[in-house]
């Protein structure tokens, strides 16, 4: 499930797109390695 941003709308009223692999290099693809770039970026929250 993807929820894209839509400027000016809330996350709540923004479209949420169910996708689907159909092959390799497609949309699917796309949002996967995007999603996997930003966690490699991330780290943990220091608690305390």
């Amino acid at each position: 499930m993807v929820n894209a941003h839509v400027w000016g709308v809330n996350a709540y009223g923004a479209p949420v797109w169910h996708l689907r692999r159909h092959g390799e290099g497609g949309m699917f693809d796309t949002y996967a390695q995007s999603f996997d770039a930003v966690w490699a970026t991330a780290t943990p929250v220091q608690e305390g």
